[in-house]
C-alpha cells in the first residue's frame, strides 16, 4: 500500500466515523468537515515547521509546489483567531495533565488512558520547547541545503 492509498483510507475512515457517530449527518457533510479540518491542520503543521526553522523551499518540496505558492498560502498562518484556538488547546492539555497527576489511580487502570497521557505530555513538552524558541530536532538547525557543486 503506497502513501496515497493510506491517506485515502484515513480520510474515508474519518468521513465514515463522523457520519456514523453524529446523528443526522450525511456523508457529504462529514466530507466537508474533514476537508476543512485538513486545511486547518495543514496550516498548523506548516506554522510548526516554520518555528522549527524549516525553509519555505523545504516545505514546498513536501507539498510538491513552488516556494512562493507555499508562502502565499501559509505565510500569514496562523491567523490571530487560530492562534487563540491553539493556545486554548495548549491550556486544556495542561489541565488534563494536572488532573491526571492529581488522581493517577483513575488513569493507571486503563492502558489506553495511560498511553494517551504519555502522548499528551510529549506533545505539550514539544509545545513548551517551541514556545521558548528551542530547536526540537538538532538537524533542523541546518535547514538550508548547500549544493556540492557550485556554478561558476
Amino acid at each position: 500500500m503506497d502513501h496515497e492509498d493510506l491517506a485515502d483510507a484515513a480520510i474515508r475512515f474519518a468521513i465514515r466515523y463522523l457520519s456514523g457517530s453524529t446523528e443526522g449527518m450525511s456523508i457529504c457533510e462529514a466530507a466537508a468537515l474533514v476537508e476543512d479540518a485538513a486545511k486547518r491542520v495543514a496550516g498548523d503543521v506548516v506554522a510548526e515547521a516554520r518555528t522549527q526553522r524549516y525553509s519555505w523551499g523545504r516545505i514546498a518540496a513536501q507539498f510538491k509546489v513552488g516556494r512562493t505558492a507555499v508562502q502565499k498560502r501559509f505565510g500569514r498562518w496562523p491567523t490571530p483567531e487560530r492562534a487563540q484556538v491553539l493556545e486554548d488547546q495548549y491550556v486544556r492539555m495542561g489541565d488534563y495533565l494536572r488532573g491526571a497527576d492529581r488522581s493517577p489511580d483513575l488513569y493507571a487502570q486503563d492502558e489506553y488512558a495511560a498511553r494517551e497521557i504519555r502522548e499528551v505530555r510529549k506533545t505539550r513538552d514539544r509545545c513548551i520547547r517551541r514556545r521558548r524558541g528551542h530547536v526540537i530536532n538538532p538537524l533542523d538547525r541546518f535547514h538550508k541545503v548547500v549544493s556540492p557543486r557550485r556554478r561558476t
